[in-house]
């Protein structure tokens, strides 16, 4: 298996000013892609630094992310080319791309951004299609390969998959790693554990050559990502796309309950597609949320053929006055209720005319807990133009208002993919914890 080193750059990451979610992105491509993550680290934007962490490179490839633009504290171009021991060359194509990119805005470009086209001589040019700093790729002198990425997550990302990974495969004759996802809401870790983890041990007892399957756990609150990859095990041999699909019944049957979809595509876009085969409308109406349902939901391309809008409704006078909440249910039940959550979905589906509106109200904390409703509590209702149904989660006391606000919008959208494909018998009030 082949090696590599991820390198993030920047001042910022190692003050705590930004989050390195490059680090944790870059290590799972790489995972996917067949190498073996050695080493992973930070610098500082120093060019002495940058050198010693590429020149020292005993791995097949290094990854570098951050310290491509224009300013004076962005060396990642220059850094490398010392490592490698070539000069700076200025890209023409860079430098066209990067004035087409200020002309797209009606301006100028500045003179400082022409220094985002000085690249080592020699190296293959990454185009940045979403911005204004190219990548570039080099063979270092002791034969590693680097790969260096703008530190924008989403120039990254994109430099990452279309042009980077092609790259690698190409020179590193890299397999397709076969590899199934399970994406499970409102079971814990352990528990699942415990459900899976015999299922995958007989496999492997009747199977000796399902001793390479790779089982590993990803908890995102409320949700656990069960993965099975198929690595290489002794002569090389792996396991099929089809010996990983033999999983899923068995898990399907574990699971039932839990599993909520199998495969890559994250839970909005499951909502989306499974509303738009249904030929339905979406609305949203979102209390302690506070519109992070529809800010996901408005994140997937194309969404606008199914998502109507939504309502942010902190405010009892905005329950009231824009989604038709009855005053006498606030003051009988509490926003957090069920008459509330029921009569905020109705109100936004009718007030935004979709065929489908989804609420969400409940006690996000630290405080405004009670014994009856404890931080964490979470309402939501679903309505169509003839029923509403309704589900009561808890999405756990700790205190912090963002794990509730985490643990609820998924929990939701599953509510909601679950609601077009439902009978009318099969709608109706529970209450679940997680």
């Amino acid at each position: 298996m082949p090696t590599a080193q991820i390198l993030t750059i920047g001042d910022e990451l190692l003050s705590g000013d930004t989050v390195n979610t490059n680090l944790a992105y870059l290590g799972e491509r790489c995972r996917r892609l067949g190498f073996e993550v050695v080493r992973a680290l930070s610098v500082r934007d120093r060019i002495p630094e940058i050198v010693a962490a590429v020149a020292d490179v005993s791995v097949d490839l290094c990854l570098v992310s951050g310290g491509l633009g224009p300013t004076s504290d962005d060396l990642t171009a220059e850094a490398v080319a010392l490592a490698a021991g070539v000069p700076l060359v200025r890209d023409a194509a860079s430098e066209a791309a990067i004035a087409a990119v200020f002309a797209g805005f009606g301006r100028p470009m500045p003179d400082i951004n022409r220094k985002q086209a000085d690249l080592p001589a020699g190296c293959d040019v990454l185009p940045n299609p979403v911005g204004t700093a190219p990548g570039f790729a080099a063979s270092l002198p002791r034969g590693s390969y680097v790969a260096c990425m703008p530190g924008v997550p989403r120039e990254m990302k994109k430099m990452m998959v279309e042009q980077i990974e092609p790259r690698l495969r190409r020179r590193f004759a890299l397999p397709d790693i076969p590899r199934r996802v399970y994406r499970l809401i409102g079971r814990g870790e352990s528990a699942v554990a415990v459900e899976v983890e015999p299922i995958l041990a007989a496999a492997r007892a009747r199977s000796p050559g399902l001793a390479a399957v790779y089982l590993h756990y990803r908890a995102a609150t409320p949700q656990v990502l069960l993965i099975l990859e198929a690595l290489a095990g002794e002569g090389g041999a792996r396991a099929t796309e089809e010996e990983l699909r033999s999983f899923d019944a068995p898990l399907q049957a574990a699971l039932r309950g839990s599993l909520y979809g199998i495969g890559e595509a994250e839970l909005e876009v499951r909502v989306l597609a499974a509303c738009r085969r249904a030929g339905l409308t979406l609305a949203t109406a979102e209390s302690c949320t506070g519109g992070q349902v529809a800010g996901r939901l408005t994140a997937v391309a194309g969404a606008s053929d199914v998502f109507a809008g939504g309502v942010v409704a902190y405010a009892n006078s905005v329950k009231t006055g824009i989604l038709g909440v009855r005053e006498d249910s606030l003051a009988a039940h509490g926003a957090v209720s069920e008459p509330v959550a029921r009569e905020m979905a109705e109100g936004a589906r009718r007030a935004l005319g979709a065929d489908l509106a989804v609420a969400i109200t409940g006690v996000a904390g630290p405080g405004g807990g009670t014994p009856e409703k404890p931080v964490g509590t979470v309402d939501f209702a679903v309505a169509d133009a003839e029923t509403c149904t309704h589900k009561r989660v808890q999405c756990g006391a700790t205190g912090r208002s963002s794990s509730t606000r985490r643990g609820s919008w998924p929990s939701s959208w599953c509510g909601t993919a679950w609601w077009p494909a439902a009978s009318p018998t099969s709608r109706r009030s529970t209450t679940e914890s997680f």
